[in-house]
């Protein structure tokens, strides 16, 4: 049962006095953690057991009708003797129309939260326990997550609904200007052939206005007693006092040499001596604070947040209040800001410390394993080179689990056919590229790929720059790029990679992300007979081979544009993506000696929407 939700516990009617006791003393040890706070005269200094046999006995003998014990955690702005008599309040409410005995209520702090705890006997029909939540004015704790959950803030102004006229009226329009673009000329130039020239798409939001990637994040959920501005104030300056004066004592619990309950026991002394004792944080913000601070050392912060939510693939931090998120290959301001540029120092020298890193370094990758869900692959920009003096943070999540075909095509990546298509071009085709713009979903699909295309008896070798590719099948062979190697180690680029994979016995070879002359390897392969896969970034399907030949060209300076184009056919077939969805396929079927270019086939083309329509 989800921890805010009510919990209710039950001693049955019965006949066997015994048994009946030793539940309700079960329920006690279990439940009433707050006896100094029992808000019941008689209840006080007395046992379950004692009240409910003696001091309020069951009108019709000895445990003759069932007691309820309810216990339900609340928001600590409430106060505990607010909660205490608020429940008292609504227990004589609901007696009214349920009759009951109401023989204890008590409340207190439970971890972060304020816990009350009330025990009632029932006479008839017991009463909604949930709606005290109502009652105290709290949202439900059956709110949906779509409820709860982010969303995309549009600007007033920036949406407008298209109607089907416009539609229609703009696919003229359209296809006249085209016509005009087909026939113009030196005389007759496009722009000065037309009155007005009309966009390639009509969009219902402005997309010069900036959307907002709305989340609920842990901090914007905090219920404090105190002003959140005061709040603030509590927390920067003890986290000035833990990066100053116990700043030895921090890095040292980052680096494995200190404990951190030996560490939080001097932070949570500071604490009492100068905010508790002083009056300026009451005693119930206390769990907040440290899991605040706890959040903003030992974790990623408010960074965190957009860490667990799933639609996002890529976090990009430009300075302390513009965190830019990616969703199915669209970028959004996220809500979510630092509160100074203190607070983005301290973030970045944290995840610096923590992974072992020199700011001093113009730019540097670095995958960091510590969370549970994703490898986060970290590209960072020191702030010495960066114009706004800030450092520029990248950080691409890269699920330990991969998605696989039925959840791809739940995702609307592709459909079954297209699937199935795929895993034959696995088996059959020399040479495989998924291309597209960034967080389009090439590594995901490629992710995909390489565990379901290729027979078991495949022997694959992998290279790539960072370790975003992995399988769950056995014998695959994983290289990554070394650029700051160990004393002792060379450094190890992906073209050298490459180099070596020539010599490397794999009949399967795949490149995670061709940026530059390992393509060349791959070419020497596919060219050979073995089977390669690749990832490249192209703004559209057609754009694919060209830039294929362009990296082909800084391994071979000596080939010419059309030998390095016609050496490429052996990639037989073009994977385009964009928006997390496969939008072209083609075959490459052969090479034009006239036209010097490739003979494709169409294999796929995703309709648009105004298409689909007509």
């Amino acid at each position: 049962m989800a921890e805010d939700k009510v919990r209710i516990s039950m001693v049955k009617p019965t006949k066997d006095t015994v048994k009946a006791k030793a539940a309700l003393q079960k329920m006690e040890v279990k439940y009433r953690r707050f006896p100094e706070a029992e808000v019941i005269p008689y209840a006080k200094n007395t046992s379950f057991v004692e009240i409910a046999e003696n001091v309020v006995p069951d009108k019709d003998g000895t445990y003759a009708h069932p007691l309820y014990l309810f216990a339900s955690r609340h928001a600590t702005t409430i106060g505990v003797a607010a909660l205490s008599r608020k429940t008292r309040e609504f227990l004589e409410e609901k007696k009214e129309n349920y009759p009951m005995d109401i023989l204890s209520v008590s409340a207190g702090m439970d971890t972060d939260r304020l816990m009350v705890v009330a025990l009632v006997r029932v006479y008839e029909e017991k009463p909604r326990f949930s709606e005290l939540r109502v009652y105290l004015g709290e949202p439900s704790a059956n709110t949906s997550e779509e409820e709860r959950g982010p969303r995309l803030i549009i600007p007033p102004g920036a949406y407008r609904k298209i109607s089907e006229k416009e539609r229609e009226d703009h696919r003229e329009a359209l296809e006249s200007q085209q016509q005009k673009l087909a026939c113009s000329d030196e005389e007759h130039p496009f722009l000065n052939s037309i009155d007005s020239y009309v966009s390639k798409r009509l969009t219902e939001i402005d997309d010069r206005q900036e959307l907002v990637y709305d989340l609920r994040t842990r901090d914007m959920q905090i219920q404090l007693n105190t002003g959140y501005r005061e709040f603030i104030e509590v927390f920067n300056e003890s986290m000035t006092y833990i990066t100053t004066t116990e700043k030895d004592s921090y890095y040292n619990v980052l680096r494995d040499q200190g404990e951190k309950k030996d560490f939080f026991d001097v932070v949570k002394a500071y604490i009492q001596r100068t905010f508790i004792a002083t009056g300026r944080l009451p005693i119930e913000d206390v769990p907040a604070l440290i899991k605040k601070i706890d959040r903003a050392l030992f974790e990623l912060y408010i960074v965190q947040d957009l860490i667990d939510d799933p639609m996002i693939t890529d976090i990009k931090i430009t300075d302390p209040w513009s965190i830019r998120v990616r969703i199915k290959g669209k970028a959004y301001l996220s809500n979510i800001t630092f509160i100074d540029e203190g607070d983005y120092v301290r973030f970045i020298n944290g995840v610096a410390v923590m992974n072992g890193i020199d700011l001093r370094i113009p730019t540097q990758s670095f995958v960091d394993e510590q969370d549970s869900n994703y490898k986060l692959r970290f590209s960072i920009t020191s702030p010495y080179i960066t114009c706004s003096g800030f450092p520029i943070i990248h950080i691409r999540k890269l699920p330990r689990k991969k998605m696989m075909s039925q959840d791809l095509i739940r995702a609307g990546m592709f459909d079954e056919k297209i699937r199935d298509y795929l895993m034959d071009c696995g088996k059959y085709s020399t040479g495989v590229v998924f291309a597209g713009p960034p967080g389009s979903g090439k590594t995901t699909c490629l992710n995909w790929f390489l565990e379901d295309a290729y027979e078991s008896s495949a022997e694959i070798l992998v290279i790539q720059e960072n370790d975003e590719l992995f399988s769950y099948r056995k014998g695959v062979m994983f290289e990554h790029v070394v650029l700051n190697p160990q004393r002792g180690e060379e450094p190890c680029t992906l073209e050298r990679l490459g180099q070596m994979a020539l010599v490397a016995g794999a009949n399967v070879f795949v490149i995670g992300e061709a940026k530059g002359a390992e393509i060349c390897s791959a070419i020497t392969l596919s060219n050979s007979g073995c089977r390669s896969a690749i990832t490249i970034h192209s703004q559209s399907s057609t754009d694919t081979i060209d830039k294929m030949v362009d990296l082909a060209l800084r391994g071979a300076p000596n080939t010419t544009y059309d030998q390095a184009k016609r050496m490429i056919k052996s990639f037989q077939t073009i994977v385009y993506l964009e928006d997390f969805q496969v939008q072209e396929i083609s075959e490459i079927v052969g090479y034009d000696e006239k036209k010097k270019d490739m003979i494709y086939r169409p294999i796929y083309r995703k309709r648009s929407r105004s298409k689909e329509g007509e």
